[in-house]
């Protein structure tokens, strides 16, 4: 060992003529030092979905499974080998498992594998239920608070800059659950969260027009996020809410005069935490009234 690290040393340090006095090292030693010969990425997503489609296979195993799964993915490469393998039929059959750790893993997958990955969003597009799979879960009452904010988190990252999700997200009916969300007293401020997130996510991807105000309307989404300036006392909601609107009036959309009445009431109740928002977003909101 004691050579294999004099070795590592003048190799690392450009030394050609150390390299050469003190000669090779074991292969066996340099794979232990430098973590090589082992099996490469795409045998070990192959192997971790082994174990998560395995009926034998416990639930703790198929945790670890899925979160050396997770890390693997967050390499676009291997993002993207997730099409070329085949995995994601299997990768969505655990949308459908019974035990909600394995559904919400399934999700973040999903979620980090879309993450600012343009293929890996075309290729989700392929798989017909998938998507409509997602809304449901994050619409799902009865499903657990961690897979409504995992499902949200993986839509989010599916339609954020790829407009053919988002036109499909919206012909599914995706709007449709944002409200719900933000209006529901016992949602926890996480799932709001991701919800508001969601919405922000559409918007990179679609023009912001009448069309869009009216649909935003039809689906309470813009009442909402104005009852969460009257109503919220987290900052990270009332800032994520602030952003949204933000960006409609940045799209130079006019409030109805229920909807300024509702911001002023909103604005009121905000500023005591002025100096905790964004200061340009809240800046731009209040310019309206």
């Amino acid at each position: 060992m004691e050579k294999l690290l004099h070795w590592s040393i003048a190799n690392s340090q450009g030394d050609k003529e150390t390299v050469d006095k003190i000669g090779q090292p074991d292969p066996k030693l340099l794979a232990q030092l430098f973590g090589s010969g082992g099996p490469d990425d795409p045998t070990l997503m192959k192997e971790a979905i082994a174990v998560i489609s395995n009926p034998e296979a416990d639930l703790e195993n198929k945790l670890i499974a899925f979160d050396n799964f997770e890390m693997l993915i967050e390499n676009l490469d291997n993002a993207n080998n997730i099409e070329n393998m085949k995995l994601w039929v299997p990768l969505l059959k655990t949308l459908d498992a019974e035990q909600e750790d394995l559904r919400a893993s399934g999700l973040s997958v999903i979620g980090t594998a879309a993450q600012n990955n343009i293929p890996t969003q075309d290729s989700f597009l392929k798989y017909d239920n998938g998507l409509r799979k997602l809304i449901e879960l994050g619409n799902d009452l009865k499903e657990p608070a961690n897979v409504r904010i995992k499902a949200f988190y993986a839509l989010s990252n599916l339609v954020r800059n790829h407009p053919s999700m988002a036109q499909k997200f919206k012909e599914l009916g995706g709007l449709d659950i944002v409200a719900p969300v933000l209006t529901d007293l016992n949602a926890i401020s996480k799932l709001k969260m991701r919800a508001i997130s969601l919405v922000a996510a559409f918007l990179t991807s679609t023009q912001i027009d009448d069309e869009l105000i009216q649909l935003l309307r039809t689906e309470s989404i813009i009442g909402s996020t104005i009852e969460c300036l009257k109503t919220e006392t987290d900052i990270n909601i009332i800032d994520r809410v602030l952003n949204f609107l933000s960006q409609l009036i940045s799209a130079h959309i006019k409030f109805s005069e229920a909807e300024v009445q509702g911001l002023k009431t909103g604005i009121q109740n905000i500023e005591q935490w002025k100096d905790r928002l964004n200061e340009e977003d809240f800046s731009v909101v209040k310019h309206v009234l």
